[in-house]
């Protein structure tokens, strides 16, 4: 069945939070009390005294990161114009099983959220859906999942798990191939005229327990197949962190002074990255080209700098529509059917030529009113945030 980008939601009725506005304070103070632990940071965005529905979102984070602090501030924008209470969870990366077992302790313990939202890496998400299923709290998974593991799981929303309502993810084997294709582009325009020899690629990727990785790796070597004239010569797994991306590219350039693209999964990565090769690290007579995949802020602002070819993923906005659609299915309003409870987004690239338009574009995002996207405000024929994406 096509995965496309759209929503299916099935019916379910909506749960209105009765608590008296000064219950609201004491019901932020439980949940924050419930999470003392150094795993998880609980970040209580709870309005007090707001009426409407409290929504739990559980990410990943890491030192300095330059990517979930902008989505969390767009799903903010988003909460707030729904009159939403929204709960974010931040889990350190260190700890796989406490930070599951967080995660299942706070949407099992009262007050319970009336929605959720999961990312999650291999054999992380059955523990955080069964909890959520048997406390009958609709839910939304970020992908992509392992293919064994998401047939486990049922395959799409509302098979196994009645209470999941939507599978949402970005493409990421498209993501590597085309932010490849771009840092080669890039590398043969930098080489002399009467070098026609090989180009020589190394990579630095994340960790290997998330599918997003193996799927960005796979679009990488798809680029390489395009082209007879480059050899991929290492693929080295890390953190996703800036200090990391200076390290292993130290290692790499030592040991092929070769190479002339080293591309990288992440922004963060290609941020370390780029700063060993500002360091001289890199052969004075062989620019070395990066690259990231998070469409950051502060990848952007290093396209524009000149020190990234590139930086390549889909909006953060696709984070608001997860929540428009998870208000939508709690006010017990329903997409079709059960294909389109699937939402698969398309990257954007932002280079030199596009990167300033893009932060423009992306910045505007606190002056939207998000509930022109709800069909429960709008009706059926609301549009979607897809169509906003679309224009970059």
């Amino acid at each position: 069945m096509p995965l496309r980008f759209g929503l299916g939601l099935r019916m379910h009725s909506a749960w209105m939070s009765n608590c008296a506005p000064w219950k609201g304070l004491v019901r932020a103070l439980l949940i924050c009390a419930l999470l003392p632990y150094p795993s998880i940071v609980a970040l209580c965005d709870d309005n007090t005294g707001q009426p409407g529905f409290r929504v739990a979102v559980f990410t990943p984070t890491t030192a300095n990161n330059t990517y979930w602090p902008e989505v969390h501030s767009i799903l903010r924008a988003a909460a707030s114009d729904l009159d939403i209470s929204l709960e974010i969870h931040e889990f350190n990366l260190s700890d796989r099983f406490e930070k599951v077992s967080v995660g299942v302790r706070r949407l099992t313990t009262e007050p319970l959220p009336d929605a959720a939202v999961f990312s999650v890496e291999f054999g992380e998400a059955v523990r955080l859906m069964d909890a959520a299923e048997q406390a009958g709290i609709p839910f939304f998974l970020n992908g992509p999942l392992f293919p064994e593991e998401l047939n486990q799981l049922g395959e799409l929303p509302g098979q196994a798990y009645q209470h999941w309502v939507g599978y949402f993810l970005e493409d990421e084997e498209l993501k590597g191939y085309l932010l490849a294709q771009k840092l080669i582009a890039a590398a043969r325009r930098a080489r002399n005229a009467e070098d026609d020899g090989t180009i020589y690629v190394a990579g630095i990727n994340g960790t290997r327990s998330w599918y997003g990785s193996i799927l960005r790796e796979a679009g990488l070597r798809r680029a390489i197949d395009d082209h007879p004239d480059v050899e991929l010569l290492q693929m080295v797994y890390t953190r996703w962190t800036p200090e990391e991306g200076r390290r292993m590219a130290s290692r790499i350039l030592r040991r092929y002074p070769e190479v002339s693209v080293l591309w990288t999964a992440s922004d963060q990565l290609a941020i370390g990255v780029a700063e060993t090769i500002s360091n001289g690290l890199a052969p004075d007579d062989l620019p070395v080209h990066t690259g990231g995949l998070d469409l950051s802020g502060a990848g952007i602002e290093s396209v524009l700098q000149g020190d990234l070819v590139a930086t390549v993923a889909s909006s953060s906005l696709l984070w608001a529509q997860v929540i428009i659609d998870l208000y939508d299915h709690l006010q017990g309003v329903d997409r079709a059917s059960h294909a389109d409870s699937v939402l698969l987004a398309a990257p954007s690239v932002a280079d030199r030529s596009t990167a300033e338009s893009i932060r423009s574009r992306i910045r505007e995002f606190e002056a939207i009113d998000f509930r022109q996207f709800s069909r429960f405000h709008e009706g059926a024929d609301a549009p979607r945030l897809d169509e906003i994406m679309g224009d970059w």
